[in-house]
């Protein structure tokens, strides 16, 4: 895609614009247009003396909530003026000096890009349940069963891989049931096997030591509400029978009780475990499974649904915001593309710790490509890292002397088709000090 209008404030256009034939137009006061599909081919411009007045802070904001990418000029600017107007979300930092094939290049880029990211965020349609985040047909159709069977009494089993969200669809279910009570999760693997029968159905004042009074269970904490029964396949057999028994009477007995107490609440389940293999190994009940399962649920992983993943992302990041006090806006749809390549065997889980993780560490406004790491590259193997070494060791430690470093980034510039931030994420250096040594003519 070729730019057709670039627009910047002031209405001084640089000789590069009007040399380049392109159409420019100025916004005053701020009025910057949201990005929309008539518009991705419009880049804002931004001379790097606007930075250090005091409209600059409100205008940055606009231009972030818009989604627009900017690019920062200027000319003989210091290298911290490069990284000031990075970290302020600058898609790119051109000097007036650069050639106009530079210039074409740049802007070209940061229009696709916001092609790209119009593509990937402009519908963010999802679920009314915030909870839940995908258009694509396997969540939609996981979202018309909650809808469905979410008024109903029928006992849920909810199958996913660790990491899919099984929780956060049975909190759904809970809330679509109209229950005024509460939603009650237990992790069925993290109660010892001793405890976990007076977790479940309370205890009475003296029924094994350490019993100092009375306790209600947790069956008798979620009346009138849902229990959520998560990793259900860990549930010991010998209190399987019990809990079948519960499930078929809605009755249950506190140990070392007398008496029986009626309960009234749903019950979700969900595992990680093919129950049906277990029940093969007698390692869990047949007639527990078919009580449990009137209604199954399979989450799919996050890889057999990728195009959900940068709503997703999106997601987590609003979230991280939130959490750690940031003020990230959006995601580089490069990054995006880097994370679709990899398989996400942890699923939605591993995704909320990488964005987490990015924001943390990192400053807004965009939470750029160059910022992730897989596990893999992250905390690589002992047999990796020595097969690796002498490479890692000539590339990042200094063996290479300056010149071969500045050859090297010159072959990967050629090799990636003049990709700065990829070639400054192989160089392990920062994009700035990459554009330092080629605005030098060392590259």
């Amino acid at each position: 895609m070729n730019p057709t209008a670039l627009l910047y404030p002031s209405g001084k256009s640089p000789i590069q614009l009007m040399q380049l034939g392109m159409h420019v137009q100025s916004f005053e006061n701020g009025a910057v247009r949201e990005l929309d599909p008539a518009t991705t081919h419009w880049v804002y411009f931004v001379p790097d003396a606007l930075l250090d007045t005091p409209e600059w802070s409100s205008l940055r904001v606009e231009l972030a909530q818009a989604n627009r990418w900017f690019i920062v000029f200027g000319k003989d600017c210091p290298p911290a003026s490069i990284v000031r107007a990075m970290r302020d979300g600058a898609f790119d930092f051109l000097d007036v000096s650069e050639s106009k094939s530079r210039w074409a290049e740049v802007a070209g880029k940061a229009a696709q890009s916001q092609q790209l990211w119009l593509e990937l965020y402009g519908d963010r349609s999802s679920s009314g349940d915030q909870r839940l985040v995908g258009k694509s047909a396997a969540m939609q159709a996981i979202l018309r069963t909650i809808g469905g069977i979410g008024p109903t009494t029928a006992n849920v089993l909810i199958i996913g891989e660790s990491g899919t969200g099984k929780e956060k669809v049975a909190q759904a279910l809970h809330e679509a049931s109209g229950l005024k009570g509460p939603f009650l999760p237990v992790n069925c693997a993290a109660i010892p096997r001793d405890l976990i029968e007076s977790e479940l159905f309370g205890s009475e004042k003296g029924a094994f030591t350490g019993a100092l009074q009375a306790r209600e269970g947790l069956v008798e904490q979620a009346t009138g509400g849902t229990l959520f029964l998560d990793e259900i396949g860990e549930l010991d057999v010998s209190l399987q029978p019990k809990l079948l028994r519960f499930l078929e009477s809605r009755t249950a007995r506190r140990v070392g009780g007398r008496t029986e107490y009626k309960v009234d609440a749903r019950i979700l389940a969900a595992t990680n475990r093919d129950l049906e293999v277990q029940i093969e190994r007698n390692e869990f009940r047949a007639d527990l499974f078919y009580r449990l399962s009137e209604i199954v649920i399979k989450i799919p992983s996050l890889r057999s649904h990728a195009e959900d993943l940068p709503l997703l992302a999106l997601h987590f990041l609003n979230e991280a915001n939130e959490k750690f006090g940031k003020n990230f806006v959006s995601i580089d749809p490069a990054l995006i593309a880097e994370m679709m390549k990899h398989s996400w065997p942890g699923n939605a889980r591993e995704l909320r710790a990488s964005v987490h993780r990015m924001v943390v560490l990192h400053h807004g406004p965009i939470l750029r490509a160059e910022w992730w790491e897989t596990p893999a590259t992250a905390a690589p193997t002992m047999e990796k890292t020595a097969e690796q070494a002498p490479a890692q060791a000539a590339a990042f430690t200094g063996v290479l002397s300056r010149r071969q470093k500045w050859d090297r980034a010159r072959d990967l510039l050629k090799e990636s088709g003049n990709d700065q931030t990829w070639t400054a994420a192989q160089m392990g250096v920062h994009p700035t000090t990459l554009f330092r040594w080629m605005k030098s003519g060392k590259v």
